[in-house]
This record gives structure tokens, C-alpha cells and sequence, in this order.
């Protein structure tokens, strides 16, 4: 039963990692333009879930602050675009 019970688990998983292959090839197809709308469509939604939240009044969200490699990235990124 337990050997079933693995096998199923697996098998869920295998379906899982292949699903998320899929939606990453299907992202790495994009154009730039295609991910740029796919960007702001996330960044709208997550404006109209804030202003609900807001709304209903449920306290503001505060976000979780960016690691160091993201804020390293961004001052490389800005360092090149000024030289």
C-alpha cells in the first residue's frame, strides 16, 4: 500500500514538473512586447487586489523587502545605463 501510495506521489509530481516545463518554454516563446503586457496585466492586477483590500478594510500590505542580489542587480543595471 505504501509502495502505491509512493508511486502515486511521484507520478503527481513528475505531472507537476513537466506542467512547469511547459509554461516555462511557453514564456521563453514570448516577444519582448508579449512579456511587457504580461508584466503590466500583473502589476494592474495587483493594484485592483490592493485598492480591494484597501476597500474591504483590511490592513495595508506591507511587502517583504528585496534580497541583496536583487538590489545588487538593480545598482549594477543603473550603474551601466548612466556610463
Amino acid at each position: 500500500m505504501a509502495s502505491e501510495h509512493r508511486a502515486l506521489v511521484e507520478k503527481q509530481a513528475d505531472a507537476h514538473a513537466a506542467a512547469d516545463r511547459q509554461a516555462l518554454a511557453r514564456l521563453r516563446a514570448l516577444t519582448m512586447d508579449e512579456r511587457g503586457q504580461l508584466i503590466e496585466a500583473a502589476c494592474e492586477a495587483a493594484a485592483i487586489i490592493h485598492r480591494s483590500r484597501l476597500a474591504a478594510g483590511l490592513a495595508d500590505v506591507e511587502p517583504a523587502p528585496w534580497p541583496a542580489s536583487t538590489w545588487d542587480f538593480l545598482r549594477k543595471h543603473a550603474a551601466r545605463v548612466r556610463s
